[in-house]
């Protein structure tokens, strides 16, 4: 009797711990799906970025920085829009000015370079 009562409780609960385990590996699978789809989107966000600046500083050297940070945006944000990666605007800003930032540094650290070859 006793063997028919576990029978009939698996036969009740094995569907729902079935269930259970689909939807908790759904879930999880959407979690990670969702955390890598998110850092492929920074990382392109950061390249596209960082080639808009190279771009900008090497094509409209004759503009002025407000001038060269509204074409930056502009280029910068067509691009992500194409490829429907959402940025907002301060997030673009604040990316801009650090490739900026990034690309004087290093414009810096070769003209001391330079200088330090002349020296010898």
């Amino acid at each position: 009797m006793s063997d028919e009562l576990l029978k009939q409780v698996l036969e009740i609960i094995l569907p729902a711990v079935a269930s259970l385990v689909a939807i908790f590996f759904g879930y999880l699978g959407q979690k990670i799906k969702a955390k890598y789809e998110q850092t492929a989107n920074d990382q392109i966000k950061k390249q596209v970025i960082d080639d808009t600046v190279a771009f900008v500083q090497q094509v409209y050297k004759d503009l002025n920085g407000p001038e060269k940070l509204q074409k930056a945006i502009e280029r910068a944000g067509a691009i992500l829009t194409e490829k429907k990666i959402p940025i907002s605007s301060t997030e673009l800003n604040m990316l801009i000015e650090s490739a900026v930032y990034g690309l004087k540094q290093g414009m810096t650290e070769t003209v001391e370079i330079e200088e330090k070859k002349g020296k010898k």
